[in-house]
């Protein structure tokens, strides 16, 4: 009897905790994220804007270089319609910054005339620039709401940098940059030197650090040998700006245009993620790491660019997300858009980050926030994703989801079929870094969502089982247990018992 009394006590408390904890830790999450005190910043996040001047006419980049083709059309960089178009959208976000991460200019910058390359660097500045005015900080002391870094397309030679100011077109840029009030005079120096520079937003807890990642890009020609380690000094003046914003209680946004990842669609052309080409050296990843490691406290969250795809990788191994944003240039098929971003003021934490994109009728709308893509709260992100990231790739309708904010929001070019083993590589390029972490993620035996779902089934009715046995057993044994008959001479003979075994004792 005092067997099955218990088993319907244990019984009660793990439905009880089925029910209830859940729901009570689902409000709680709820409230914290929508705590009408919690302050926060918001940001739009542009990148690979790649502006061709002669779009549509002889020399244009690509197959635009005729007609009046679309404003979005694969293989082609951006028109200024373009750039104009999601430069007004940006700018109806008041009171906001916007951060690029680089690919200002067009692909193919040594096939054109140098007047054509001035020309494209104005127009593409006064376009930032009148977005920058309209979205203007109402706030005392706001003056730079634009913090950009600068892709391999931006220096002329693609790809090529000299420091100290040996490159006339990309100090002609800085210089235009400078005269329409999106540089100071000292971040124009800065950035002429080594091609790096930190500001701090006002009215914030922030610091931005805009990094030349060309010169840690496997990308750069001519590329560095063996012993330069330290080209320009990059590593220590990142380690300087990250402690000076410590000591002085502010949050850290790495901005730049080359992640330091694996390339993930060529890992997907070759089948292979260990043959996949890395966008960095691999003693400049190992480094960047530890240093990100070391303040993986202060450092809010990494933002680049230059892949034309939507991702994020979010390491327990280094901490802070990094999310790589989006392409404007439609080149490698993805469609136009950006991301818009609110995060934490005191934390600089990401808390929301939704994709706005180019619908088929121009127009640009709200697509999916990358909550509702993974399933997860952002503010889980910077220690550790669910695993359960991966169940993503076993379900249509939620792959949809994620599969669709990667390429901008639509597709518009025809899908080639992703298998299983795709979408595992893509989930757990997510959760890793390195290419074996990556390729033994990829080829784990996945329990299915069926089995997990049949568990918890199982589990559930046998819980319920219990239950309805000891409720059955109590109302037919209700005298039994509520009023037990009395043995007559028990209490006696334990009494008796009982003396005997204290007088063997004490004897």
């Amino acid at each position: 009897m005092a067997f099955f009394y218990a088993i319907f006590w244990i019984s009660l408390a793990v439905l009880l905790l089925q029910c209830c904890v859940p729901q009570w830790l689902t409000v709680q999450a709820s409230n914290a994220m929508t705590n009408p005190d919690l302050r926060k910043v918001s940001l739009s996040l542009l990148g690979n804007l790649h502006y061709d001047v002669l779009f549509g006419k002889p020399g244009g980049y690509g197959v635009c270089n005729q007609g009046q083709p679309s404003i979005a059309t694969p293989g082609c960089d951006s028109p200024l319609k373009l750039i104009r178009s999601v430069m007004r959208d940006v700018s109806k976000w008041k009171e906001s910054f916007t951060l690029i991460t680089g690919g200002l200019l067009r692909h193919g910058t040594d096939t054109i005339a140098t007047t054509e390359i001035e020309s494209m660097m104005k127009d593409v500045v006064v376009e930032i620039a009148n977005s920058s005015r309209e979205s203007y900080l109402k706030k005392e002391g706001a003056t730079y709401t634009v913090a950009l870094s600068f892709g391999g397309t931006d220096f002329i030679p693609a790809n090529s940098f000299t420091p100290e100011g040996k490159q006339p077109h990309f100090t002609r840029l800085l210089n235009l940059l400078e005269s329409y009030e999106l540089l100071n005079s000292q971040e124009s120096k800065k950035l002429g030197n080594c091609g790096y520079f930190f500001r701090d937003l006002n009215g914030t807890k922030l610091r931005v650090i805009s990094l030349n990642t060309l010169l840690w890009s496997n990308a750069l020609r001519p590329g560095f040998g063996v012993g330069d380690v330290d080209p320009c000094g990059q590593f220590p003046f990142l380690q300087g700006a990250i402690e000076q914003a410590k000591q002085r209680g502010r949050s850290v946004i790495i901005l730049g245009d080359t992640p330091p990842v694996i390339n993930v669609a060529d890992a997907l052309r070759k089948s292979s993620v260990q043959e996949a080409e890395s966008y960095w050296r691999e003693d400049f990843t190992e480094a960047y790491f530890r240093i990100i490691a070391t303040y993986r406290f202060s450092i809010a969250a990494q933002f680049f660019g230059h892949t034309n795809s939507f991702a994020f990788v979010d390491s327990p191994e280094v901490g802070p997300p990094l999310y790589i944003v989006p392409p404007i240039s439609p080149v490698t098929g993805s469609n136009p858009s950006y991301l818009r971003a609110t995060l934490d003021t005191n934390t600089g934490r990401v808390v929301t980050l939704k994709q706005r994109y180019l619908s088929e009728n121009g127009k640009w709308v709200e697509g999916e926030s990358l909550e509702d893509a993974i399933g997860a709260p952002l503010r889980e992100m910077g220690e550790s994703l669910p695993k359960d990231l991966l169940l993503i790739t076993e379900s249509e309708k939620k792959w949809e989801k994620l599969a669709a904010m990667r390429v901008g929001g639509r597709f518009l070019t025809e899908r080639g079929a992703c298998s299983l083993w795709c979408r595992r590589v893509i989930a757990c390029a997510s959760l890793y870094y390195s290419k074996m972490a990556i390729e033994r993620c990829a080829s784990i035996d996945l329990p299915s969502q069926r089995l997990g779902l049949i568990l918890a089934i199982v589990f559930t009715c046998f819980g319920m089982l219990m239950i309805t046995f000891s409720f059955g057993y109590m109302i037919s044994h209700y005298k039994v247990i509520f009023h037990p008959p009395v043995v007559v001479g028990a209490g006696k003979g334990r009494h008796r018992l009982f003396l005997e075994h204290t007088e063997e004792e004490f004897s």
